[in-house]
């Protein structure tokens, strides 16, 4: 079985919680392990608070 990119990231992606208090905000997070797996991203929250790392695919949801 060949498992793709996409494949890949849906399995391995993961999920945090942002504070209004810690914007800005940015992936892969200071705290992680692996702080230098792919460049520095500021994410960007839409409308519904939702942002995604366009490297990874983590996935991060801004709350008050």
């Amino acid at each position: 079985m060949i498992i793709g990119i996409d494949d890949f990231q849906q399995k391995n992606v993961s999920f945090s919680i942002v504070k209004k208090a810690d914007l800005p905000t940015h992936c892969p997070p200071i705290e992680v392990q692996k702080w230098s797996m792919h460049p520095k991203v500021f994410m960007q929250f839409d409308e519904q608070g939702e942002a995604t790392c366009p490297y990874c695919g983590s996935k991060y949801q801004l709350v008050d």
